[in-house]
Parts: C-alpha cells; sequence; structure tokens
C-alpha cells in the first residue's frame, strides 16, 4: 500500500502531538499588525481558514499564489495553508525589483498576489487576478475561521512550491518542488531540532528554507525577516531561549556572534 507524503501531514501530526507547544513568534516590529507567538494549534486553524478562503474567492486547487514577504508568521502559515489543500505557493524573493516580480507572477500564472505592506509602493504596478496587501483588512478576506476547506485527494506528485531564481544572469528560473520532495527534505532536517523545546532563529529567507522550517517535530521558529540591528537580535535570541541558528552564507558570521552571547 502507498501511502501519500504530502506537507500537510507535519502540520496535523504537530497539531496532534504538541498542539500547545509553540510554533512561530512573528517579527513584533512590522507594518502589518503582527500575529505575535502563535502554537502549532493556532498555526494549523489558520491554515485550515486560508485553505477555506481561497476556497471563498473560487480559487481552484491547483491554482498558483504567489506571496511577496518577509520572513513572517503569514508567510509561514501560507505553506500549509496554500500547499497543504491543493494549491501552489509561489514564494517570491522581496528583494526583486517590479518588473522581475512581475515576470514571476505571470510565468507562474499566479492567480492571487500577496505583498508585504513594507513592499507595496514599490510593486504598486505589480498585478494579479486577486491582489492582497497583508494586514487585517486582507486577512478578513484571506482567512475564513470556523469553515471547512474543500477536501483535497493527496497526490505526493503535485507540485507543493515553485521557487524561484533571482535571475542574476538571465530570467528568474522556477524550480517546482512536489509535495514528496518537501516531505523527505523535511525529513532529513528532523534530525537537527529533535531537541525537546527547541528554538530556531532564521535569518535566510523563509521562501528557499520552508521545507526545512516547516515541521512537525516540536521546535519553535522566530521569524527574523527585516532589517534590524545586531543588538535587537541578539535581544530576540536571548528572549526566546534559542539554540539554533539558521542563515544564509551572507549572514553565518553573525548567526555565530548571536550564538556566541
Amino acid at each position: 500500500m502507498k501511502v501519500p507524503l504530502t506537507i500537510v501531514d507535519h502540520l496535523r501530526r504537530a497539531e496532534l502531538v504538541y498542539g500547545n507547544r509553540t510554533a512561530i513568534t512573528d517579527e513584533p516590529d512590522q507594518p502589518a499588525t503582527s500575529w505575535g507567538s502563535l502554537t502549532y494549534k493556532e498555526v494549523a486553524e489558520r491554515a485550515r481558514a486560508q485553505a477555506a478562503g481561497l476556497d471563498a474567492l473560487g480559487i481552484p486547487q491547483g491554482a498558483r499564489v504567489a506571496m511577496v514577504s518577509h520572513n513572517s508568521a503569514r508567510l509561514y502559515t501560507s505553506f500549509f495553508g496554500v500547499s497543504g489543500f491543493g494549491r501552489v505557493l509561489v514564494p517570491v524573493n522581496f528583494r526583486l525589483v517590479a518588473e522581475e516580480v512581475q515576470y514571476i507572477v505571470e510565468h507562474s500564472g499566479a492567480d492571487v498576489l500577496i505583498v508585504d505592506p513594507e513592499l507595496d509602493e514599490s510593486l504598486k504596478s505589480v498585478t494579479a487576478k486577486h491582489r492582497f496587501v497583508i494586514g487585517e483588512e486582507s486577512d478578513s478576506i484571506l482567512y475564513q475561521y470556523g469553515v471547512e476547506p474543500k477536501a483535497w485527494a493527496p497526490d505526493e506528485d503535485a507540485t507543493a512550491t515553485v521557487n524561484y531564481t533571482s535571475g542574476t544572469t538571465a530570467r528568474p528560473k522556477g524550480v517546482q518542488l512536489t509535495h514528496r520532495n518537501l516531505w523527505l527534505a523535511t525529513g532529513c532536517e528532523r534530525s537537527r531540532y529533535l531537541l525537546a523545546h527547541t528554538s530556531a532563529v532564521s535569518l535566510q529567507w523563509l521562501g528557499h528554507g520552508l521545507c526545512g522550517n516547516s515541521n512537525g517535530w516540536r521546535a519553535r521558529y522566530f521569524a527574523q525577516g527585516r532589517r534590524r540591528r545586531n543588538s535587537a537580535t541578539h535581544r530576540s535570541v536571548r528572549h526566546h531561549h534559542v539554540v539554533w541558528c539558521t542563515c544564509c552564507g551572507k549572514h553565518d558570521s553573525r548567526c555565530s556572534s548571536y550564538m556566541a552571547r
């Protein structure tokens, strides 16, 4: 018997086994209203609410949802709320200019575009069939609580996310990752987080690190996404009792500095 491996498996396990444990702490200082600290149960509830919201908008399963956002609880939750219920998340690098973002939205065929309010002005020209700016107003549309989302027949070979390159030497190129790809990648990562009450801070872009950072293995994440002074990050590391720091190569020395203190 073949049991399909899909990314929502991790969320269901986390909700069942570690439902009351903190899953993620949202960046407190951001243009949109911060979601604060969410338990795995709350992340699961918001993921289901997002799936129901997309249902209500008439976004079919298999459709692409592009999101241009700094690291945030909303981006983290969208990995499950979009991909976990049969749609495809297209996380777009927030450092790209409007022309590049528009190319990715069009090339991926995204029906929905969700934009960080800090980037709204610079991306005014970027459009899609449905365009939302992250915040309370869009939350009221995108998250329908108390409504059961449409069932999705699990397919581990279905595309879960499309991650684009930065297009340094040519147009950005999309890499399709299936549910099986991400499920197995998360399984490889889990051994790094098997300490009870582990906390991790991500200084890499969650859009490229979601497969390892969205798991059901009791780890807690602090969505460090915006440019902050080193002292502010040090305070966050201490306050959230962080014992694991995940960085892109650019910030590797900063990670070592944060953990040394």
